[in-house]
């Protein structure tokens, strides 16, 4: 699950496809498909903030960001 949403998350922002806010759009896809699909919760403490902002700098992957929402499950 994480996979998946770290792959919508991902794309999304590298897409650029809006003029403002595709970090926020791609962080709300990955945690509404997460959510919507019984995947674990998430306790952000700021992380995902700064991983979004890591693939925006092009210092974090999707492999990276699946990693960072594994990290931030409330479940295995």
């Amino acid at each position: 699950m994480c996979d998946i949403a770290a792959a919508y998350a991902f794309h999304i922002a590298e897409a650029q496809a809006f003029l403002d806010g595709n970090k926020r759009t791609a962080v709300a896809a990955a945690l509404t498909f997460l959510r919507g699909n019984g995947g674990p919760d998430l306790i952000d403490d700021g992380t995902i903030y700064e991983a979004m902002i890591a693939i925006a700098e092009r210092r974090l992957d999707k492999a990276g960001l699946a990693e960072v929402f594994r990290r931030l499950t409330t479940r295995t």
